[in-house]
Parts: structure tokens; sequence; C-alpha cells
């Protein structure tokens, strides 16, 4: 086991090579001063001897671990995909990413099996980042509203942070990425009054989800611009299909029922499929549905569903991006706040009033 364990020394890289451990120092930091022929048999000896550098002694040096820390949880096919953007820009620049959260989250038995939550634990998994040196931190701080009370921990040590779907207050001086909310809402509105419908339904996220209210903002302002067309809001408490299924039920039992629905997530609009399946009505032959994300499942939904699509690699790439440019001191400003465009997908949830008219 000690054999196992045993690193190899600049040492006895030099007395292999027969140099000074001075000369094998600067060979292995890629500097100059050496012939050829010195730093060959400097680097053939280090291969030899399976030599790693040790990033632990470089970052005490340094100050930079090369390290950084990630809360948020592969909760679903968007985080997923935020997550390997992540990954492979922080890889590609020698990073490693430190992924952690404090508790399960989603619909899936992970949540309802996983440990219990217990007070204290979203402080103990920050200190967990504070402590091994993080050189700065990406956040999903939505899912953890309790977030809210330790951000100091990071800001007060003026560690960079970079958020993501949801944004800190000003004072955190917190740089932003996301999707551009408004206009997938905007996108939406459009659609739905192009193809003929006037009665329309938005089924919203949490009012304290600034991705929700991006969204339910943009949506209900511009169908307030458009001739004839009204808009029936019902808010949902989370972003999980069960506690979305009340609001969708109450949409769809209106005297004077929407023709069309604009779910806030993929996810809202499955309830709305489960409900409408309820009150028997066809999708789209009775109700069009539009939701938002483009998540993995969307297209293999019956019908496949009309959906705004969020570059989720190309946020999390991004966010990789503006954090390491604050570690590395290459951006200077802050609150940077950076949106994404997103790209209405049109599928057969989605179809023209004209066609469903004699059905309401």
């Amino acid at each position: 086991m000690n054999k196992l364990r045993f690193q190899v020394s600049q040492k006895r890289i030099a007395e292999q090579a027969g140099v000074s451990q001075s000369t094998v120092s600067l060979v292995l930091s890629g500097r100059r001063g050496n012939s050829d022929q010195t730093s060959q048999r400097v680097l053939q000896a280090a291969e030899r001897l399976k030599y790693r550098p040790n990033l632990l002694v470089q970052g005490i040096q340094t100050g930079k671990t090369r390290m950084i820390g990630v809360m948020m949880p592969p909760f679903d096919y968007f985080w997923s995909e935020v997550l390997y953007g992540i990954h492979d820009v922080l890889t590609a620049a020698d990073h490693v990413p430190i992924t952690l959260w404090p508790v399960h989250t989603g619909s899936s038995p992970r949540r309802r099996n996983g440990p219990a939550q217990k007070s204290g634990d979203e402080l103990d998994q920050i200190h967990r980042l504070v402590d091994r040196r993080v050189d700065g931190v990406i956040l999903w701080p939505s899912f953890a509203q309790l977030f809210v009370e330790h951000i100091h921990e990071f800001s007060s040590r003026n560690l960079p942070m970079v958020t993501i779907d949801h944004q800190l207050p000003p004072e955190f001086n917190a740089d932003y990425v996301g999707s551009d909310e408004a206009m997938g809402g905007r996108m939406v509105a459009e659609h739905l009054y192009a193809l003929g419908h006037r009665r329309i339904g938005h089924l919203a996220g949490p009012s304290y989800r600034t991705w929700a209210v991006a969204r339910r903002e943009a949506f209900e302002s511009s169908l307030s611009r458009m001739s004839g067309a009204s808009c029936v809001t019902r808010e949902a408490e989370e972003n999980e299909p069960n506690l979305a299924m009340g609001p969708a039920r109450e949409l769809l039992s209106l005297p004077n029922r929407p023709t069309a629905v604009f779910a806030a997530s993929d996810l809202y609009a499955k309830a709305v499929y489960r409900a409408a399946k309820e009150f028997n009505l066809k999708i789209p032959g009775d109700l069009s549905v539009v939701g938002f994300s483009d998540d993995d499942f969307a297209c293999e939904m019956y019908p496949p569903l009309t959906t705004v699509r969020q570059p989720a690699y190309e946020i999390g790439q991004r966010a990789a991006e503006v954090v390491l440019g604050r570690s590395l001191g290459q951006i200077r400003d802050r609150g940077r706040h950076e949106e994404l465009p997103v790209k209405l997908i049109a599928r057969e949830s989605s179809q023209e009033y004209r066609q469903v008219a004699t059905r309401n």
C-alpha cells in the first residue's frame, strides 16, 4: 500500500537524469534555459518514474487550486446538459469541477429515498468548497432558497460567482448566464396568436423564480398588444409535474376554457397533457400546448411537444468561461448579465385554431 502511494520527487528525477534539481524544476515547468538534450533527459526520466506534478503544492505557491465549485444537481436533462458544458470548458482549461449540492431534488426515487435534508446542509456544502480553496463557483441558487442566507460565504471572500437560471440581488455582484427568457415568452405568444388562438392560458412557474417571472411578463405583455387576445394565468408551486396538476386542472375547467396553453416548462406541459386526458380533451384537436426547455422527452410525448429550446450545453460552457475569466483576472467588470438566444421548436402539439373551432 505504501509503495502505491509513493510520490516521485523532482529530486529523484534529477538523480536519474544526472542534472540538478533546479534544472528539473525549470524543465517540468516549461521554462527555457536548458539545451534540448538536457530537457529530453529530464522528460524521459520523469516518464520512466511516472512522475505527476503535485498540484496541491502548486496551489500553495500560486494561490490557485484550478478547482471550480459547481453547486447544482443533475436534476433533469436541461441541468445534465448544463453540467456537460461546464465540465468540457473547465477540463479543457486544465481545471477540475467539484460538483455537489445540499439535497436531492426532482421527482425521481432519489428524492424520496435519499438522505433527509437537515438544517445547515447547504452551509456545510459551501464550506466544503471554501475549505478546498476553489477559485470560483457556479451556482443554481433557486433550487434551495436557503442559499440566499449563505451566499455571503462566497461574496465576502471575493470568490467569483456565476449563477445560472436564477439571478441574485445586485449586492452580491454575481455574474449571471441564462436563456433569453423574454425572447422565449414572446415567441410563444406570437406562435399561438399566428395559429389563430385568442383565449390562451399560461401555466406559470413560481413568482419567486426569476426565470418564471421573465417568461410570464414577456408572454402576457406580448398578448396584451395583440388584438382580441386574452390570457388567464395559473401559477404552479414548483417545477414538478405533480404540483402543477391543480393549476392545470383549473385552466381546463374554466367555463370559457383556453384553446391553447403555454406551460412554463416541459414538466408543466406533462401536467397539462394529463389534465387534458382527465377532461377528455384531445391535443391538439381540442387544445394546443406549448412548453419551454425542449427536454429530451419533449419529442417523445404524444403528440410531440411544441416547445422553446434552451441552449443548455452552451449556457454551461459560457458560465464556465465567465468564472474562469474572473479567476484569471481577464474579466473585471462586476455583475455581468448574459442571455443566450432560444429557438421555438414547432411540433404536433400546436395547430391552427380554425381546426378546433367547432369543439369549443
